[in-house]
């Protein structure tokens, strides 16, 4: 069969491939990564893709698209796996599988052999810490926060950082709610702190029966002590720890340690379960959503679980699968290298850990089940703002914009995003107000939607929807943008200009007003008379408030960051010779910039990098400022009955 064109040098490229193991892209004519794969054999792997030896469904649009494919050549199948991982994270191609939250996972991360050792969230686990040990990985941020909330009061162990540690000179609020020993001023030795420490590590551990015998020979010796009241503390803890103990389930006989890992694939996604099982006690199922999976499952599974063990957190001494993986032995080695100890990757027949597998399918079965169902109430919601907002089609990419200023000070907006009626936050957008001064509320809106519009124009990005936060007022400003910039709306005849589709959500502040407390948010549409009134209940409005909710939010949160960057930098940033390593230094001795304000020469000559010649000329410049800021006197009153007032 004759080749085409532009067939011919990616078969050209594919012959000239080693024969040896590596990582292979596929490529279009822009250059852009389309799919990531390892092989033992490059020139064999990549034959088959080019022949139709691959049956996969997405095969034939991966090679019409590709017009390029290079290889890096390695060593070993262990360093394919983990220049593959690498590579995906970096290009993000269309083709390869996507986890849901591709950022790095969280982690908990601490060392026990530190200055008064603290738990801290991480999303990159650095190896190079030596004795750190990492919990997790955390799917979420709100998961892993909730674990570091019930640590802080259970194990009493600082949460301040270093900064704070040293300039403390009481005990802080945590300490009065018994979530901290107050280690910063005394309140507690080193071993006592240790102990806590060894504690926590091993309830994270899974070793809870050691843990509650440590617990119950010290409340017996405090209680010896007479010193009831921490033999009380210990008492509680000890309940606590048995209390999540008994919410889980006995998973086998051994006392091991180990991952078992259940699929379950739809359409165009899916989900990985993972039932944790450690010292025999089966814990929580930790749900992993996916998307975009071409390939099969035990390839899927391969390269899924090496973005999940990527950096060494807490990986057992055993992986069971549901289904076999094609580089099996290569990925225990990787993981084993991780672990620091053997780990090993298997597919279960029979026994205990069949049944763990079977759970660990129903978990993930039940996930993607409600993952349907939630998509299919997107759905609907999209079907209705099809319908209410006279739409060509479902509005897939939704876009909301508000402003944020403070009495005209620190003028910002915010851009929210929802695709497939789920924010995207990805791609939401932030933006500085430049050429509006003052509270314009309109002009800023101009402003930002027009740097958004020519953005989108130039990159072929444009949303098929634009909801605005407002009324009447608010929908014409942003008509009158977009028809500026050649758009109309979607109520407009056709006259040739491509149409955004534009509506505003207001809220019914006129009906509460009177008394109607049942009244809710109505929607504007271009050209329309009246707003429109939905059902209270109805998915499409619950839709367009949450993307209104989720736009100010934003936009609130950008404004008091900028404000307060700006606070900060007016206090000490303008002073003379006092750059970023002084301002640090400053902030550091002194504990915040009105200390430093407020400090005599004397002191400011004690400061890190300072010295008595600059501490001289940084106070009088400083006593320049306070001189000032100082309120004026009072003056008489002018009494001549010519003078007149002047109106500002």
């Amino acid at each position: 069969m004759a080749r085409s064109a532009a067939e011919a040098p990616l078969h050209a490229e594919a012959e000239a491939l080693p024969a040896d193991p590596g990582v292979y892209l596929f490529k279009d004519a822009r250059g852009e990564v389309l799919y990531v794969g390892k092989a033992v054999n490059l020139r064999a792997r990549v034959r088959q893709y080019l022949r139709g030896q691959d049956e996969r469904a997405m095969v034939p649009f991966l090679v019409q698209a590709a017009a390029h494919v290079e290889a890096v050549v390695v060593r070993t199948e262990k360093e394919a796996l983990i220049l593959e991982n690498t590579l995906i994270k970096k290009h993000r191609p269309r083709y390869n599988v996507k986890l849901v939250d591709d950022s790095s996972f969280l982690h908990l991360q601490i060392q026990p052999g530190g200055f008064w050792p603290r738990y801290r969230l991480v999303r990159h686990v650095d190896r190079a810490q030596g004795r750190a040990r990492h919990f997790g990985p955390f799917t979420s941020a709100s998961r892993g926060r909730a674990t570091l909330e019930f640590l802080s009061r259970r194990f009493p162990l600082r949460t301040c950082d270093d900064r704070e540690l040293r300039a403390r000179q009481r005990p802080c609020l945590m300490h009065q709610m018994g979530r901290c020993l107050a280690p910063c001023v005394g309140l507690c030795t080193p071993a006592e702190y240790a102990e806590v420490v060894d504690q926590s590590l091993l309830f994270l551990s899974g070793r809870s029966e050691d843990l509650l015998r440590r617990l119950r020979a010290q409340m017996e010796a405090q209680a010896e002590a007479l010193d009831f009241e921490k033999a009380a503390r210990t008492r509680d803890l000890i309940k606590a720890i048995t209390s999540s103990i008994e919410r889980q389930s006995a998973a086998d006989g051994d006392q091991g340690s180990r991952d078992a890992w259940g699929l379950a694939r739809a359409a165009d996604g899916g989900v990985l379960a993972l039932l944790p099982v450690r010292q025999g006690m089966m814990h929580e199922a930790v749900l992993v959503p996916f998307s975009d999976q071409p390939d099969e499952d035990g390839a899927l599974l391969s390269t899924l679980l090496n973005t999940w063990y990527e950096e060494g957190g807490d990986i057992p001494p055993e992986i069971v699968l549901p289904v076999d993986v094609p580089d099996q032995r290569a990925l225990s080695e990787l993981l084993g290298e991780r672990r620091g100890g053997a780990v090993r990757v298997r597919v279960p027949q029979r026994g205990e850990k069949v049944r763990l597998i079977e759970i660990a399918q129903q978990n993930a079965r039940a996930a993607l089940q409600q993952r349907l169902s939630t998509a299919e109430r997107h759905e609907a919601a999209l079907q209705e703002l099809q319908r209410v907002c006279l739409l060509p089609g479902p509005p897939r990419r939704m876009e909301c914009f508000d402003n944020s200023n403070l009495q005209g000070t620190d003028p910002v907006a915010a851009m929210a995003v929802f695709i497939d009626g789920q924010p995207s936050r990805a791609h939401y957008r932030r933006y500085r107000i430049k050429t509006v001064v003052g509270a314009d509320d309109f002009a800023s809106m101009a402003e930002v939607l027009t740097r958004r519009v020519r953005r989108g124009v130039a990159e072929g990005d444009l949303p098929d929807l634009l909801v605005v936060d407002g009324g009447k007022g608010q929908l014409n400003a942003v008509l009158a943008v977009l028809a500026e910039l050649g758009f109309r709306d979607q109520r407009s005849p056709d006259d040739g200009r491509p149409a955004l589709p534009v509506v505003g959500i207001v809220k019914p502040r006129t009906e509460r007003a009177r008394g109607d407390r049942e009244a809710t948010d109505r929607v504007v549409l271009p050209h329309a008379k009246d707003p429109i009134r939905l059902p209270p209940n109805s998915p499409g409005l619950r839709l367009l408030q949450a993307l209104r909710d989720q736009t100010h939010d934003t936009a609130v949160r950008y404004h008091r960051q900028t404000r307060q960057r700006r606070t900060l930098h007016s206090a000490l940033d303008e002073l003379p010779g006092v750059g970023p390593v002084r301002r640090k230094a400053l902030l550091e001795h002194f504990g915040s910039a009105d200390a430093v304000m407020a400090a005599t020469e004397a002191e400011l000559a004690r400061a890190p990098g300072i010295g008595p010649a600059f501490a001289k000329k940084l106070w009088e410049v400083l006593a320049e400022q306070r001189d000032a800021a100082a309120p004026a006197p009072d003056l008489p009153v002018d009494e001549d009955p010519d003078s007149e007032d002047i109106d500002e």
